[in-house]
């Protein structure tokens, strides 16, 4: 028997359709985050149709790439801190030396925007 190797083009209009859908939907994903402000990540699994696992994978991925800053705290929460209120904490810092975390904490309170933002 013969077996063709020869690429119908299909194969690769599907791919780069996959590739499109794929490059569409992480933007969505960090869109979300940043309009959002504070998300559950299970809420957020939910919506992306991804494990908890999965967008703690690719919040801190998105982190390691410099996409986006934000913490993740004890409750399973994503906060999304934009450039601006981070180059506020870090002003903050600066202007007062030496500060415990409370005070940062505190002072963060102030500095970091927790409601969603209209996009």
């Amino acid at each position: 028997a013969v077996v063709s190797t020869q690429s119908t083009g299909e194969d690769e209009g599907q791919e780069a359709l996959d590739e499109e859908a794929q490059r569409n939907l992480l933007l969505e994903f960090i869109d979300h985050l940043k309009t959002r402000k504070v998300v559950q990540l299970d809420d957020l699994g939910a919506h992306f149709n991804l494990k908890i696992h999965e967008v703690v994978e690719r919040i801190e991925s998105l982190q390691e790439e410099g996409v986006i800053n934000g913490v993740i705290d004890d409750r399973g929460k994503f906060i999304y801190i934009s450039e601006e209120e981070m180059k506020s904490v870090v002003k903050f810092i600066q202007q007062h030396g030496r500060v415990s975390i409370s005070d940062v904490a505190a002072a963060s309170n102030r500095l970091i925007n927790l409601e969603p933002v209209d996009s």
